[in-house]
């Protein structure tokens, strides 16, 4: 098959003379950087080669998607050694702004001060670009991201709800507790950078069991300067809408509080309590505990704790008060290709 026009996708400019498939090209128009193909993503065997003047990607198989992108695995090398990364790209062309702005926001985070003592924690943006194959009638707008250079592969992380899925009745709180001070750590960093997730969420929040790694995924739903700019949550999850508080939908200027009642309906949701009632007193949790995490649920977000550093430092006092000395302990999930 091979891509019949060469008019851009995103604007109907006519694309430069020479133009061919399987090349990154720069709209003269509305200046978009895009990538015909006369292949298909996900059907061809062997994966795909996408060639831009960075590198070349091998795009495989399909490994998840949520609700803006479909995810695939791809490999490329860079210093003389083979990676694995993730290109995601828009499920539909009406999120193509959404994708955007997550690699958007992914550069800004990448230039903040300190990036470097947070970058395991964030996928590291590569190349971000509009792609039309032979079978969309409109581009997609991808995003291709790095992983650590201590996770292989993508395979190797878990989504916060493959765990539910797979402990039904909720982990042990020891192991929540772990997952829960990383993401605060995280947190606290981009709040710093002047960035507010806005999306907090199961399907966004990723781990490594092995070696307790997380990464935050899901940035195209994010809002950067919010107290300069006064600028809103453009769009939500309709997968978790119900989580959203209600200054979402009043459409208050988002605070750093948003995403840290978000991260704590996540764990609850990890070890059995149903995450949109108040926190109450429940076999998989001790009550001082459920009194910590019933902070983050008041309906005022003025009212919410702001500063993820300074609880997650209060949550450290509460794990050596109720269980001692931190100690490593095993996490598993079933083994994945």
């Amino acid at each position: 098959m091979a891509v019949k026009t060469f008019d851009c996708p995103s604007c109907g400019h006519p694309l430069p003379a020479g133009t061919r498939p399987n090349e990154i090209v720069t709209c003269p128009a509305c200046h978009s950087t895009l990538y015909l193909s006369d292949w298909e993503i996900g059907k061809s065997e062997g994966g795909i080669a996408v060639s831009t003047p960075t590198r070349i990607y091998t795009v495989l198989d399909q490994i998840f998607k949520d609700d803006l992108c479909n995810t695939y695995r791809c490999a490329y090398e860079a210093n003389g050694k083979e990676w694995q990364g993730m290109f995601r790209a828009a499920i539909n062309a009406t999120d193509n702004d959404l994708v955007t702005s997550e690699a958007q926001t992914l550069y800004h985070l990448q230039s903040s001060k300190d990036y470097d003592d947070y970058k395991p924690f964030l996928p590291a943006i590569l190349e971000s670009f509009l792609y039309k194959d032979a079978t969309l009638d409109q581009a997609r707008q991808v995003t291709i991201v790095g992983l650590d250079e201590t996770i292989h592969k993508p395979t190797e992380l878990y989504t916060l709800e493959e765990i539910h899925k797979h402990y039904p009745g909720g982990i042990d709180p020891r192991d929540m507790a772990w997952m829960w001070r990383r993401l605060l750590f995280i947190l606290g960093f981009v709040h710093q950078s002047n960035v507010i997730h806005g999306a907090v969420l199961p399907l966004h929040v990723m781990i490594e069991p092995r070696d307790h790694k997380l990464m935050l995924n899901g940035w195209g739903y994010a809002v950067r300067e919010p107290k300069t700019t006064g600028d809103r949550l453009t769009a939500i999850s309709i997968t978790y809408e119900k989580w959203y508080p209600q200054e979402v939908f009043n459409k208050q200027t988002p605070t750093s509080g948003l995403d840290l009642q978000m991260a704590a309906r996540c764990m609850m949701y990890l070890i059995g309590i149903d995450p949109l009632e108040n926190i109450p007193e429940h076999r998989n949790l001790d009550r001082k505990m459920a009194r910590y995490f019933s902070q983050f649920m008041t309906p005022n977000p003025a009212q919410r704790p702001q500063d993820a550093w300074k609880i997650l430092a209060e949550f450290d006092e509460l794990l050596e008060d109720l269980w001692g000395a931190r100690t490593f302990r095993i996490f598993t999930m079933p083994h994945k290709i």
